[in-house]
């Protein structure tokens, strides 16, 4: 099917589920999508999978009280299933005094993030793709594991308060581990077109690491400078946006950032926005209550400005619309920035590790966990290229550290960033950055 004939299938559904609703107020997010996955290890190709999800969440208010409930299926008994059960769910709750009512449609720009191609991509395209990977790992005496996946989604939102919006998206990803000996080496891919990405280049750069990562030596846990790769870099940001910039967690005061709007944070030198509809982002025009999404700046050189909220935490904040940060209505943390960027600087990655007299060179994070979410602190490892750099020159690997981190604290000792951003998962476009004193905690023998 069309992606333009799913989009009306979707709202015809939706539109008829608010128009039988029993409820005061009645909200239907329906989503299909189908994703198709080419994994590969040792070198070869080893399994081909394809799966299709549809599911619903049906959000009912009846007298100020509100339920929610999901399905599995659009089919017509399951969604009647939800509707009762959500029915259920408000009648059984507590009235919310402060319910606002469901927002009302807003104008939603357009974004063209759909590409039949990489919809329609062939198991024997994901494994062409693969086979550029494997043969950069092959050059290099390695093996490379890793994954290769395309995928499509149609995503609808309608409701009684005259919200009716839909649109389809692809997005195609990359990542492989290369092994070469003891040593191992990461790279990844991420783009609305699998045209946009490259096997071979994520293949020689996985395959380089990697054979420059072997026979790591030990090295003692302290504060080191650090530049971090842009994968690095992606993560903290997404646990940032996780712990700091949520809208409940800040009303409820449960944020870093409660009560500290127009304050400063972290150092001048970081600027985080959210900007769904930057092209070179996986775009998206709408939220999940069929809010606009838009350029939503968060830290403004070093100072908090913004955090992300859906219609019901910006009217507790006194605000007259929500960011279009929702989140499904069933979803426990409700509204978040999903689509981060972080500004860079001037330099280029070579030139931050050029311009370092001793530190490390951190390729990526692994196993990263909040250890205190009000003041930003995670622990992690560095995985799959960790390296000592001495008068601004790499000279050997080093076995994996344990970091434990402060991350605002951490972002404002960045003292240098790359021009080039590079789209991570999350999404995030990022910069390398090097950033003075990161503490190491712990080590490893491998």
């Amino acid at each position: 099917m069309k992606a333009a004939d799913r989009e009306k299938r979707l709202l015809e559904i939706g539109s008829k589920v608010v128009k039988t609703s029993r409820a005061d107020e009645t909200e239907v997010l329906l989503s299909q999508g189908r994703e198709f996955l080419t994994r590969f290890s040792r070198n070869r190709i080893h399994q081909n999978v394809g799966t299709e999800e549809v599911w619903a969440v049906v959000r009912l208010v009846k007298g100020k009280r509100v339920g929610v409930a999901s399905a599995s299926s659009l089919g017509a008994e399951a969604l009647e299933t939800a509707v009762a059960s959500a029915l259920a769910i408000a009648e059984a709750s507590e009235p919310d005094s402060n319910w606002p009512g469901l927002p009302k449609p807003r104008p939603v720009k357009a974004v063209a993030v759909y590409d039949a191609e990489t919809a329609e991509a062939s198991a024997d395209a994901r494994a062409d793709f693969a086979a550029e990977i494997i043969a950069a790992a092959t050059k290099k005496r390695a093996e490379a594991a890793g994954i290769v996946e395309t995928a499509e989604s149609t995503l609808a939102i309608v409701s009684s308060a005259g919200v009716a919006v839909a649109s389809s998206s692809t997005h195609a990803e990359a990542n492989t581990v290369v092994t070469c000996g003891d040593g191992s080496g990461y790279a990844e891919g991420l783009a609305a077109r699998l045209a946009s990405l490259s096997g071979g280049r994520i293949g020689q750069r996985a395959a380089l690491e990697a054979s420059i990562s072997r026979n790591p030596r030990p090295l003692d846990a302290g504060r080191y400078d650090a530049v971090l790769e842009p994968a690095a870099v992606g993560e903290w940001l997404q646990f940032l946006a996780y712990m700091a910039l949520a809208g409940k967690d800040f009303e409820e005061g449960a944020s870093p950032l409660s009560g500290r709007l127009g304050e400063k944070v972290t150092g001048e030198q970081v600027t985080i926005w959210d900007n769904a509809l930057d092209r070179r982002t996986i775009p998206q025009g709408f939220d999940y209550e069929g809010m606009p999404k838009k350029r939503l700046l968060l830290i403004d050189r070093g100072v908090a400005k913004a955090v992300g909220t859906n219609y019901y935490r910006a009217r507790r904040l006194k605000k007259r619309v929500s960011t279009g940060s929702a989140l499904p209505a069933s979803s426990s943390a409700e509204c978040l920035p999903l689509h981060l960027f972080l500004k860079g600087g001037t330099s280029s990655a070579r030139r931050l590790v050029g311009e370092m007299k001793r530190g490390l060179l951190i390729t990526r994070f692994h196993y990263t966990n909040v250890l205190d979410p009000m003041k930003t602190v995670l622990t992690g490892m560095t995985r799959d290229g960790t390296f000592l750099v001495e008068n601004g020159r790499v000279v050997h690997s080093v076995r994996n550290l344990r970091y434990t981190e402060n991350v605002l604290e951490a972002l404002g000792r960045i003292d240098g960033m790359s021009r080039k951003l590079t789209l991570v998962p999350g999404p995030c476009l990022v910069p390398a950055v090097r950033i003075k004193g990161v503490q190491f905690t712990g080590t490893t023998e491998f």
